[in-house]
């Protein structure tokens, strides 16, 4: 059967099978979000198949895949000091060609994360050789910044939700006659992107997804690769499938109060709520810890998976994506956004939350396809091809067999 932390020698001789199919399925995690930010997630869809689509994303997507690609981006790091290669002037350069992808990224879609790794990366190599006592309390401390963050600052200066789905739907149609990304050509796309480059990762600390929060997962994720590495490669198959279907249940229930909250007193985990101070406290804490519990569960459940044996041509195909994450993070974007903005197909605002999870699902499926075909004549994606020779300030062989 083999372990889950299985060295792909016939690919990388540094790659492990685990955190490759994980970050292949973070991936469709971050891009059925993603998909939603261009008119799905205005609560217009009245639709069973539309609220069916979007409760699925916001149960079991909306945070949980950021805070899973962010888990591994700081598992990553861990490996990247073991190599025999490493230096920190190599580090700095990788972070530096990070950040020029981010900024291009950026031009074409608000939601990129990649500057961000390339900020906090830098943070991630001052502090990573701290002992794992004060890394975990710093990274506890970094995760309430947002439910604290949340109660001592106030309004985060939204706009109120609108009233009901009638007030939604005079929104979109707004939108889809005044936005930039409906009605612009390229240039005016990347223009009106352009005043969120560089990222601020200060300025959001009172939202579930800020900054501070990511370098929260940037930590763990290198203290889970250096102290607990070997724990999980030794874990038994009994284990992670208990330890998945106990973080799915307790998760399930932590978001199923969460949704409490919303019918009750209006909550929402991005929005403004109109309620009590210590009811949207009890209520944003809730959201953090389904949000960790549902991350664990997602993560131990493909370390089942890797373990069992099942499906195991998919999972290559999905740890395939993971390997080109970088091309199919960038590819991905292209893609949904010329369909959505007005120099494509003009779907900005005009399509519901069950639309948007059939285009993801569409796009992924694509890139199952694309990233099999690549590899099995490319050792490394384009993007990572270039970014390693950035790093290490040499042209890395690409086609196998050179």
């Amino acid at each position: 059967m083999g372990s889950p932390f299985l060295i792909t020698e016939a690919l990388d001789p540094r790659r492990i099978d685990f955190l490759d199919v994980l970050r292949g399925i973070a991936i469709y995690g971050i891009l059925l979000v993603n998909v939603f930010s261009f008119g799905a997630d205005i609560p217009a869809w009245t639709g069973l198949a539309d609220q069916a689509a979007w409760l699925l994303k916001h149960l079991f997507f909306e945070t949980k895949f950021w805070t899973v690609f962010s888990l591994l981006f700081g598992m990553g790091f861990y490996l990247q000091t073991r190599s025999p290669s490493y230096r920190t002037l190599s580090t700095l350069r990788r972070l530096g060609a990070l950040m020029l992808f981010g900024c291009a990224h950026a031009l074409l879609f608000e939601g990129d994360i990649l500057m961000l790794y390339a900020q906090l990366g830098v943070f991630l190599l001052l502090l990573h050789r701290l002992p794992t006592g004060p890394l975990l309390v710093l990274g506890v401390l970094l995760c309430l910044s947002f439910p604290l963050g949340h109660l001592l600052g106030g309004d985060r200066g939204d706009d109120w939700p609108p009233e009901d789905s009638a007030e939604a739907a005079e929104w979109l149609a707004e939108e889809r006659l005044t936005s930039p990304l409906a009605t612009g050509g390229l240039a005016e796309v990347m223009e009106y992107h352009a005043e969120f480059i560089p990222e601020k990762f200060w300025i959001d600390w009172q939202y579930p997804d800020s900054g501070l929060m990511v370098l929260a997962c940037l930590l763990l994720g290198f203290v889970i690769m250096r102290d607990s590495g070997q724990r999980l490669q030794h874990m038994t198959q009994a284990q992670a499938g208990r330890l998945s279907l106990g973080l799915w249940l307790l998760g399930a229930a932590l978001m199923t109060i969460e949704r409490y909250w919303a019918v009750t007193i209006g909550y929402r985990p991005f929005d403004r709520t109109d309620a009590l101070p210590q009811q949207i406290l009890l209520a944003d804490c809730t959201y953090l810890a389904a949000t960790i519990s549902l991350t664990g569960a997602w993560f131990f459940s493909v370390r089942w998976w890797v373990g069992s044996g099942m499906l195991t041509n998919l999972r290559t195909r999905i740890a395939n994506v993971g390997r080109m994450s970088l091309t199919s993070y960038i590819a991905q974007t292209l893609i949904f956004t010329t369909v959505f903005y007005g120099y494509g197909l003009g779907g900005a605002f005009t399509w519901g939350p069950a639309t948007v999870v059939c285009l993801a699902t569409a796009i992924y499926l694509i890139l199952l396809i694309c990233c099999s075909l690549w590899l099995a004549r490319f050792r490394l994606g384009p993007l990572e091809w270039l970014w390693r020779s950035i790093t290490y300030w040499r042209w890395e062989p690409l086609r196998r067999g050179s």
